[in-house]
C-alpha cells in the first residue's frame, strides 16, 4: 500500500518534514504506538493496555495498523481487525472493519491528523474490497461525535450501555462505558450537511428532545469533563443515564446523523427516522 502525505501547517509542525500516512512497519513501530496510547490515553499501571505483538497479529491477519509519522516521529496510529455481522433476508454474513481506537499525539491534535488517519483506513478498505467500517466512541464527547457523525459521514445506529463495564479507564476512571457504534458507509454518496437545529423559544434545556420537523435533536453539554468536573461526578452519573436513556429510545426507529455545537457550550445530536437515514462517504 501506497503511503499518503500532506502537507504541514500549524503551531507545533515542522515545515521540512511533510505528514505521511503509512502501514507501521515492524516490532519496534508497534512499540512506539504503545507507548503513544499509553501516553495519550493516560493510563495508570492497573488499566491494561496493547502490546507490539497484538498489533503485529492483527496486522497479518486481515486486520490494519497505520500511523501517521512527522518525519520519523509517530504523531497518531489507529487500528482495526476484520470482523463479520449476522446476514440478513437470506443474505450471507457481511465482512467489515472494526476500527478499535485512533490515538494523536496531544501536541498534533486539531491538524487533521485524525482525519487523515481514517482515510488512510479508508483506502485500505476500499482496496481490499471491504465498504463498511465500524467503530464504538461515548456519545458524551461531542467533539468526536461531530468529527465521525459531520466530517467523515458516518451515521450512528446503535447503543451498547457499558459496553466495557461500569467505570472507564484514564481520564474516564468513574464513568461508565457507555458507547454509540458508528457505521461508515464507504462506498455510499455523500450527504448533503445536516441543517443546524432551530433554537426553540425558550432557549436549549441539557437532557431536552426537541422537534425539528421528522427529525428528534437532543442538547448535552459540549465539554463532557469540564461539566463532569464542575457538578461533581454524581451529578454527571445522573445526566449520563438520562441521556443514555433517550438515546437508546430513540435509536430503536431512528439514526443519528449530526452533532453540532450550540452556544452556551450546549452540543445538539440529530436524529432522522431510520428509514430516511442515506449511507455516506466522507465529504471532499
Amino acid at each position: 500500500m501506497n503511503p499518503t502525505a500532506a502537507p504541514t501547517s500549524g503551531a507545533g509542525t515542522r515545515q521540512d518534514a511533510p505528514l505521511v500516512v503509512r502501514d507501521v512497519d515492524g516490532p519496534l513501530e508497534m512499540a512506539d504506538c504503545v507507548a503513544l496510547y499509553e501516553r495519550v490515553m493516560g493510563l495508570r499501571p492497573d488499566d491494561g493496555s496493547l502490546n507490539p505483538r497484538l498489533l503485529t497479529a492483527l496486522q497479518e491477519n486481515s486486520g490494519l495498523v497505520v500511523g501517521a509519522y512527522l518525519g520519523a516521529e509517530l504523531v497518531g496510529f489507529t487500528y482495526s481487525f476484520l470482523a463479520r455481522e449476522r446476514g440478513t433476508d437470506g443474505q450471507g454474513p457481511r465482512l467489515y472493519q472494526y476500527s478499535q481506537l485512533a490515538v494523536v499525539a496531544h501536541e498534533r491534535q486539531g491538524l487533521g491528523i485524525g482525519r487523515l488517519l481514517k482515510l488512510g483506513q479508508r483506502e485500505r478498505c476500499l482496496a481490499a474490497g471491504t465498504t463498511l467500517i465500524r467503530w464504538a466512541y461515548d456519545p458524551m464527547q461531542t467533539r468526536n461525535a461531530h468529527f465521525n457523525l459531520d466530517v467523515l459521514g458516518a451515521v450512528v445506529d446503535a447503543l451498547k450501555p457499558a459496553m466495557y463495564g461500569t467505570s472507564g479507564f484514564g481520564a474516564a476512571t468513574g464513568e461508565s462505558t457507555d458507547r454509540f457504534i458508528a457505521s461508515w458507509h464507504l462506498d455510499a454518496p455523500a450527504r448533503p450537511a445536516a441543517p443546524a437545529p432551530c433554537r426553540p423559544p425558550g432557549g436549549w434545556t441539557v437532557g431536552q428532545v426537541y422537534d425539528d420537523g421528522d427529525d428528534r435533536i437532543v442538547v448535552l453539554p459540549d465539554d463532557w469533563y469540564r461539566l463532569r468536573a464542575e457538578s461533581g461526578p454524581e451529578r454527571a452519573a445522573r445526566l449520563r443515564g438520562r441521556l443514555t436513556h433517550t438515546f437508546a429510545r430513540l435509536l430503536a426507529d431512528r439514526t443519528a446523523v449530526s452533532c453540532v455545537r450550540l452556544p452556551d457550550g450546549l452540543a445538539a445530536y440529530r436524529f432522522i427516522p431510520r428509514a430516511a437515514a442515506p449511507g455516506t462517504a466522507p465529504r471532499p
